[in-house]
């Protein structure tokens, strides 16, 4: 059994470390409000657009643009994989990226190109211990990163799809549910596929001006730039409700660790105080004789 001093070193190292998770979930948790509302905004807004879009292209003869247009032998497939700068967040990267992970895999067998893209230390540091080539690499994005930035990103695909660079576009990341369930999603982007449109369907007849055709021009990166934006909030959102989770787990063990402890500390001092009275009432009887 461990000495009482040892004893008494861990349960205030655990305790130490117990303020440090309980900070963290209390810090995790005020983030997570702000960022559910934010989501809560653009969810709809990203539904909308979509829609937008699609009422638009079934308007418009033919082909209306490039990228509705897919590859008939796709040879090169790109991914955006958003995942954490941080880590203390449970299973939020692990299982993302075991599952991306196998689905290259499976890709590879059609496509035998594979580029990636992606956000966050940890996606990095996952694809650099596998010996993988990165295309590109964000770091430090922040909990509400700007929409023009997402909008420089989608002129990017719009023009690495028109000009071969890839034939196939994933965009990955974890769709929040609620702080303790989030869905893994890999959502191909690139080309955009046509709503399905079962039975006859009204569609009004609208005047566009300037045309649909230039109308689409600029509808298209602003609906894509649209959907990477959502996939950033449920990203951020959705590790800040991981973390949060994790940090009162983490919590609690600590607290049944010092409970533990404690009992073991006092089982040790009341075998050190019989011990001595052991002593006592040894040395006393040896002085009687």
């Amino acid at each position: 059994m461990a000495s009482l001093k040892i004893i008494r070193k861990r349960i205030a190292s655990v305790r130490n470390t117990q303020k440090i998770t309980k900070a963290m979930k209390m810090v995790a948790a005020a983030k997570l409000r702000r960022a559910q509302t934010r989501l809560t905004n653009a969810r709809p807004y990203a539904t909308k657009a979509k829609e937008v879009l699609d009422s638009m292209v079934r308007l418009v003869e033919g082909a209306p643009h490039p990228i509705f247009v897919p590859r008939e032998t796709p040879r090169v497939a790109e991914f955006l994989i958003l995942t954490s700068d941080r880590g203390l967040c449970g299973g939020f990267n692990s299982n993302l990226l075991r599952r991306v992970e196998n689905f290259i895999k499976e890709k590879q067998i059609v496509c035998p190109e594979i580029r990636i893209r992606v956000v966050g230390r940890k996606g990095r540091d996952y694809f650099k211990a596998r010996k993988r080539e990165l295309a590109d690499v964000m770091t430090n994005t922040p909990d509400n990163p700007p929409f023009e930035e997402s909008l420089k990103l989608a002129n990017d695909l719009i023009e690495g799809y028109q000009t071969g660079r890839f034939d196939e576009f994933y965009l990955v990341y974890n769709y929040f549910r609620s702080a303790i369930s989030q869905t893994i999603q890999i959502d191909p982007i690139l080309p955009i596929k046509k709503a399905e449109v079962s039975g006859p369907t009204y569609v009004p007849e609208y005047i566009y001006e300037p045309s649909r055709t230039a109308l689409l021009e600029k509808l298209i990166p602003k609906t894509l730039a649209t959907m990477i934006h959502r996939a950033f909030l449920e990203s951020v959102t959705g590790e800040l409700g991981s973390r949060m989770v994790a940090m009162d787990n983490a919590t609690n063990n600590c607290r049944e660790m010092i409970f533990d402890l404690t009992l073991q500390m006092n089982r040790a001092r009341q075998a050190a105080i019989t011990t001595e009275l052991m002593d006592i009432v040894n040395g006393a009887e040896s002085l009687k004789k």
